[in-house]
């Protein structure tokens, strides 16, 4: 297991960013559109982009190993499409319910995260641990659920 470091303060800080955009995100969705939100969010996101891969230098290798024939380009292809569908799909959520309800549900994605590990890679990325924590998820999504 990694040691905790600079990886676990940009999670918690990843964390406390994602709950303040499902707020700000639940305001923008009473008054515009899911269009006009995501189309903002993946704007913003394609200047994020332009600009480290700029001045990071790796646009150049990158196109080099998509352009070589390897998995790497459909493994791209497959993570856009599921970052596509998954965002569509917790505008909606929050659209439907409020920012805290969908959130907390969104938070069984780790149970996900372990079961695609395996699927796909054969990775085995939980521990007894990580086993608890999940438990304590899905708990506290039933516990949300069953006291509205």
């Amino acid at each position: 297991m990694p040691s905790t470091g600079p990886w676990f303060v940009f999670a918690v800080v990843a964390s406390i960013l994602w709950g303040l955009n499902y707020v700000l995100t639940e305001r923008l969705l009473r008054s515009l559109s899911t269009a006009t939100v995501l189309l903002a969010a993946a704007l913003g996101g394609l200047v994020v982009a332009v600009t480290i891969g700029v001045v990071g230098g790796g646009f150049r290798r990158d196109l080099e190993l998509l352009a070589s024939g390897g998995r790497e380009a459909w493994w791209l292809a497959a993570s856009v499409a599921v970052y596509l569908v998954a965002n569509l799909c917790i505008l909606a959520s929050v659209r439907g319910s409020n920012a805290t309800l969908a959130a907390v549900v969104e938070t069984t994605y780790p149970l996900f995260t372990m079961v695609f590990a395996w699927v796909l890679f054969r990775e085995t990325q939980a521990t007894p641990g990580t086993f608890a924590g999940a438990l304590l998820i899905i708990a506290g999504v039933a516990c949300v659920l069953l006291g509205r």
